[in-house]
């Protein structure tokens, strides 16, 4: 992840909850307005330099991918500058009302929750991410203001910053597969539980595969066995391999598929998202382990 400092600016608070909301959309109008006449070399190299932000892995193939992205939505963007300003307004609303629904779900009354969103202009992917709370910052989603299912996208998101601190959540991008498929498969089951009445697809696909949970559904048996194998190993190598590889099945995204199943088992057996939030970071491995294979 290609990601500058960032000052936060406007805090919504309520009690012991804190959602500090910061924008990186009046930085890409500017690098925008200043790249218009560029070759695609040397607009990367301003991009780098001005703005320098998307979500892909913190690796060479992933800053590859951020170049590959931004070549292929340039031309999309001259529409969507004059809609920035209503995205961007909508989008803070949108953090404000889901970070408080998260920590309904969640049971945090009382508790001091501290998250932090940073809106920024991606590369029409529909794709965001969130990072626990590191070097001195709150846990902090980072979410593109184009998204087109931007609600459901910033309450998975959301659930993640709520949840890692919850749980003593430490790693990022790269942690143990079994802990990365507890996490997201409980923040697909929490977004379900936020924004309901959507089918299954609106919690677990991207905006670029649908059909994705048919494909996960009709593989889950190999995906489990698949995986099992991996759920101690850790790096970004290996976390590639399971989001934006091909896995074990040639199926992509194969962590996200058993997560879905492997929370929504524990889910259906009687556990609530209040006590799925607080299992520690230090067990999830083996809660996964034990729901993959009882």
């Amino acid at each position: 992840m290609l990601v500058l400092s960032i000052t936060a600016g406007a805090v919504a608070s309520s009690g012991a909850h804190m959602l500090d909301i910061a924008s990186r959309v009046t930085k890409f109008e500017k690098f925008y307005a200043d790249a218009k006449n560029l070759d695609e070399a040397a607009r990367w190299a301003l991009w780098k330099k001005e703005y320098g932000i998307a979500a892909v892995p913190p690796t060479p193939e992933g800053e590859a991918l951020a170049r590959k992205q931004l070549d292929t939505a340039w031309s999309r963007y001259a529409a969507l500058i004059p809609r920035l300003p209503t995205l961007e307004k909508n989008a803070e609303a949108a953090a404000r009302r889901l970070f408080a629904g998260v920590n309904v779900l969640y049971a945090t009354a009382g508790m001091p929750i501290h998250s932090r969103v940073v809106f920024f202009v991606g590369q029409f992917d529909g794709n965001e991410y969130t990072v626990p709370p590191m070097s001195g910052q709150p846990a902090t989603v980072v979410m593109p203001v184009e998204n087109p299912a931007l609600n459901v996208q910033l309450a998975h998101e959301l659930s993640h910053s709520v949840h890692f601190q919850l749980a003593g959540v430490k790693n990022s991008f790269g942690a143990p597969i079994g802990e990365t498929i507890f996490l997201e498969g409980l923040a697909m089951h929490a977004n379900k539980a936020l924004v309901p009445s959507l089918p299954n697809t609106a919690y677990t696909e991207l905006n670029d595969e649908p059909g994705w949970l048919t494909r996960c559904a009709s593989h889950e048996p190999a995906v489990m066995k698949g995986i099992l194998p991996y759920l101690d190993k850790s790096g970004p190598d290996v976390a590639t391999k399971f989001t934006f590889g091909r896995g074990t099945t040639g199926m992509d995204r194969e962590l996200y598929c058993a997560g879905w199943f492997a929370v929504g088992k524990m889910l259906a057996a009687g556990k609530t998202f209040p006590q799925l939030a607080r299992i520690p970071e230090g067990k999830m491995i083996e809660t996964v382990r034990a729901a993959m294979t009882d």
